[in-house]
């Protein structure tokens, strides 16, 4: 086998892990036990070792999906009786006659996550060990998605393992037709994978759209349970109204900001799909929430027959709205940005300053970009210049890096310096 058949079996085992990995994981737990958690991570690892060393030589299997669950309910199995003989423990069940459907992974997938909804953990720790155990996220991608330090990751991780453990004793299994408590956490799980997919946090990662289409899936999956949630609704509208502009994104590698793409790329299907969830939300029935209102921002953008005819002040009440529910810098700077284009741009770049004290390493690269991109916007191309290097040093990926780059040699080419 070439080098090339090689990089498509990496791909491939790639593209599997993102789509297989949480569903492995929830079918094992749902068949072999909660406690188990530890051990079935490590055998799901170990099978997709297994799988890339074989495929390399045997060709991919035609059900790929049954032969890595094959291979983890094995590798799985071996761990728990050793630990059996270990600790002078008789197994309770037959654990080879214990057969796995792979159509039951979806139901499990979901009954995973409301299990971890319902440990005694903040929620900000449930969101980790989902991202952890479910979405397959390792600690610099949920460090991203939640702005924490990759150390704190680590020791919630590792705090959370007994308490997964110890909850199985007295957990019992959970109506799934029941889930509006649930929707919150589940909703903002879905949420954190997709973004991750948007915009990886990968050193070499861009659009990573394995997630993002597994974050919709899961999402039209939850609509077996919860047909009428405004929020799931929403979501998937925005879900897909994201996922439309991905031809447009990126040009020879390089980031194309939402000015610049070419809106004949955007994938009208898609569009029309967003839209067709985001009709069905009554607000006479339901209240505002962030992820309806995200939506709406996404569907002005689309809806306009160019960067320049974009209703850019119906965006900016959409921001003032979503502001008051989430009060994130993030939020604020991206308010700033959609009014740079009708309001002048002194007056804000003295408001995005006013953050400046307030940044964490994680706010800092948008905070420096948008600030040049203010002062380029006002023909101060000097300290654009300035704020572009500034925020190069705070790149997380070589695709931001490159981005920044190509936009430093813009204002030069424009100065006559290059």
């Amino acid at each position: 086998m070439n080098n090339s058949d090689h990089k498509t079996i990496y791909k491939f085992a790639d593209h599997l892990f993102r789509e297989s990995h949480g569903k492995m994981i929830a079918l094992l737990s749902v068949k072999f036990g909660y406690q188990q958690i530890d051990n079935i991570v490590d055998a799901v690892q170990e099978a997709f070792e297994v799988a890339l060393n074989e495929w390399k030589y045997k060709g991919i299997p035609n059900n790929s999906f049954a032969w890595l669950i094959q291979v983890s309910k094995n590798k799985l199995i071996n761990k728990i009786k050793r630990d059996a003989v270990g600790n002078q423990i008789i197994l309770q069940f037959d654990t080879e006659d214990l057969q796995l459907d792979p159509d039951e992974a979806e139901d499990s997938l979901i009954r995973l996550l409301v299990y971890f909804s319902k440990i005694n953990l903040s929620d900000r720790n449930k969101l980790i060990i989902a991202l952890f155990y479910l979405c397959g996220f390792g600690y610099v991608e949920i460090s991203h998605a939640l702005m924490l330090s990759i150390e704190a990751i680590k020791k919630i991780i590792g705090r959370s393992k007994s308490l997964i453990k110890d909850f199985a004793v007295q957990y019992e299994d959970y109506d799934l037709k029941v889930l509006q408590n649930e929707m919150p956490y589940l909703l903002h799980v879905l949420y954190l994978m997709f973004n991750e997919g948007f915009k990886s946090s990968r050193k070499n990662g861009s659009i990573h759209h394995d997630l993002c289409f597994e974050s919709i899936r899961l999402a039209i999956l939850l609509k077996n349970y919860q047909q009428e949630s405004c929020e799931l609704n929403a979501i998937i509208a925005l879900f897909f109204f994201h996922v439309a502009r991905f031809p447009a994104r990126m040009h020879n590698d390089i980031w194309i900001s939402m000015e610049h793409q070419d809106r004949t790329l955007w994938d009208k299907n898609l569009i029309a799909e967003g839209f067709a969830y985001l009709n069905r939300i009554d607000l006479k029935k339901n209240k505002l929430n962030k992820y309806y209102l995200e939506a709406l921002i996404a569907s002005v953008h689309l809806s306009a027959v160019n960067y320049k005819k974009t209703n850019w002040q119906l965006l900016s009440k959409l921001y003032t709205q979503l502001t008051l529910l989430e009060p994130t810098i993030a939020v604020q700077i991206n308010k700033i940005i959609v009014e740079s284009n009708y309001l002048p741009i002194a007056g804000l770049i003295e408001k995005i300053n006013n953050f400046e004290p307030d940044l964490n390493e994680f706010l800092k690269f948008p905070f420096y970009t948008t600030l040049a991109h203010l002062y380029e916007k006002n023909k101060m191309n000097q300290l654009a210049s300035k704020y572009y290097l500034r925020a190069l040093l705070h790149t997380k990926n070589h695709f931001d890096r490159d981005y920044i780059q190509q936009k430093i040699a813009q204002i030069g080419q424009s100065q006559g310096i290059i």
